[in-house]
């Protein structure tokens, strides 16, 4: 982790606007189709659509991106779990994180045993604990709130970053995009932390250009 007194305000607003001026301009020549682009579908939304999907591994306090791992919008959501593991291995956050937080497609039981092998616990999000007579409301709750830190952190992104939205073609190009995206999300989290002016709506716009 970074400390603050490593950090700069102006240094950070700069970053995090070369992050933004280069996402999305990696596009060259007239548009084409995307061969690396799958079908897949948003139960969100309940529509499909064309495209690649992004799992993010979130910290409980205040939504800093840990971990992202990009893939066809065709697979399932449990394949991006290990590699997300291995990657926050490989950088040694993983000793860090105590338990995750998620819904049930992540946790298949080729995913269980993996957080077996590093003494890692689950939290589900399950289906049963979303209804309106839940088994532990108390975990219920709590798991919610975890659940809408990671919904809301996508929601500012859509909203600010014109995340979901790329008119890139080709599986490297938009995982540069969507790297750049993240980072810069990650550079306004630490810049509104140590400005004491987070909230879940706040824009980025605000933040650099308000006096």
């Amino acid at each position: 982790m970074l400390s603050r007194s490593f950090l700069n305000r102006k240094q950070i607003t700069t970053i995090t606007t070369l992050c933004l001026f280069f996402s999305g301009r990696f596009k060259i020549g007239k548009p084409r189709p995307d061969p690396d682009a799958k079908i897949g579908y948003c139960a969100a939304k309940k529509r499909a659509f064309v495209g690649y999907r992004a799992t993010v591994i979130i910290g409980s306090e205040n939504m800093p991106i840990l971990d992202y791992h990009l893939t066809p919008a065709n697979r399932h959501d449990s394949g991006a779990f290990v590699p997300l593991l291995l990657s926050m291995e490989a950088h040694e956050m993983l000793p860090r994180v105590g338990a995750f937080y998620g819904d049930n497609a992540y946790f298949t039981a080729e995913n269980r045993t993996w957080l077996e092998f590093y003494e890692k616990s689950c939290k589900l999000h399950s289906n049963d604990e979303s209804g309106k007579i839940p088994k532990n409301r108390r975990s219920a709750k709590k798991k919610s709130r975890v659940r809408s830190k990671v919904e809301s952190t996508f929601g500012i992104m859509e909203e600010n970053y014109n995340f979901g939205r790329t008119q890139l073609r080709g599986f490297n190009n938009v995982k540069i995009d969507t790297c750049l995206i993240f980072s810069a999300w990650n550079h306004f989290f630490l810049l509104s932390y140590f400005m004491e002016r987070f909230e879940d709506c706040i824009s980025l716009r605000r933040i650099l250009y308000e006096n």
